[in-house]
């Protein structure tokens, strides 16, 4: 073997070993005015979360743009989040200027994800934002799984995509069926425990939150996957045939991961570094 043969070797067997970098999440919430306390308390404790994210599963970098009223702010998002209905918020959140952009989202195609866990207001009060395994870690990894597909990803919170219970944003969005029950017990199938939005999360952490959810789903379509489900029923029994799920998620995007996307300067590194090589083999043929 040549000289630059084995160099070439050599460096892309090191290449091969370099981990994938985490990526940019642009991230558009939904807030239509919600507030926990004073003006500015949602963003201020969204903010902190968000500042966690690069130390998280994931760990990518959040940008988070806040939509609360009027037409969507413009830019490139990679995922928005809907803020849930439910909680003792001091501001209820109004779903009009969500209603009146007449978005749409296709399971087929995006990373959508429908839940009745309301972890935007648990992660602000009860259990609070600590330990990560609770709606901390839940939203962490559901924003970082949705935000790294293609296309715009989904987090709807607390809500079943097709209208709440009590109202609330309008998704569109068919193949299942929301029921309004109520559970303070969320269990992750052992089969689903590795699903990327499980990482770092156990069923006692995501229940007995005081509410854990306030929506189920039911009768889902082959479009959708369910990753945990109401503690209440017995989804290993074949006699009953009764699952009910807390959180559904687009059944095309069930492999994804949540590490977001390579940065554009890792990818312009590689390849100053093939030229390189190029030239070097070029140099020694000489």
């Amino acid at each position: 073997m040549k000289r630059w043969q084995l160099l070439l070797v050599v460096i892309v067997a090191g290449l091969l070993t370099v981990p994938a970098q985490a990526g940019v999440i642009n991230v558009l919430w939904y807030q239509g005015g919600t507030e926990q306390g004073a003006p500015g308390t949602y963003e201020a404790n969204i903010n902190t979360l968000a500042g966690l994210a690069p130390g998280a599963p994931g760990g990518n970098t959040w940008n988070v743009t806040y939509w609360n009223s009027g037409a969507m702010p413009a830019g490139t998002f990679n995922v928005l989040v809907v803020a849930s209905p439910e909680g003792g918020w001091v501001t209820n959140p109004d779903y009009t200027a969500f209603n009146a952009a007449g978005l749409t989202f296709d399971p087929t195609a995006q990373r959508l994800m429908l839940t009745g866990q309301d972890a935007d207001w648990h992660y602000q009060n009860h259990p609070g934002p600590t330990p990560f395994d609770g709606p901390q870690g839940f939203l962490l990894d559901s924003i970082n799984w949705a935000g790294s597909g293609t296309g715009m990803g989904l987090v709807a919170l607390g809500q079943t995509g097709s209208s709440f219970c009590n109202g609330g944003a309008t998704l569109g969005l068919g193949g299942y069926t929301p029921l309004c029950d109520s559970t303070e017990s969320v269990n992750i199938p052992a089969a689903e425990a590795g699903f990327p939005i499980n990482t770092g999360l156990t069923s006692a952490g995501l229940s007995n939150w005081s509410t854990s959810s306030h929506t189920d789903f039911t009768g889902l379509s082959v479009d959708w996957n369910g990753i945990n489900v109401d503690g209440g029923f017995d989804c290993s029994d074949p006699t009953t045939g009764k699952c009910d799920y807390v959180t559904i998620v687009s059944a095309s995007s069930v492999g994804g991961g949540i590490g977001g996307t390579p940065e554009p300067s890792s990818i312009l590194l590689l390849g100053t570094g093939l030229v390189g090589l190029i030239r070097y083999r070029r140099f020694w043929l000489r």
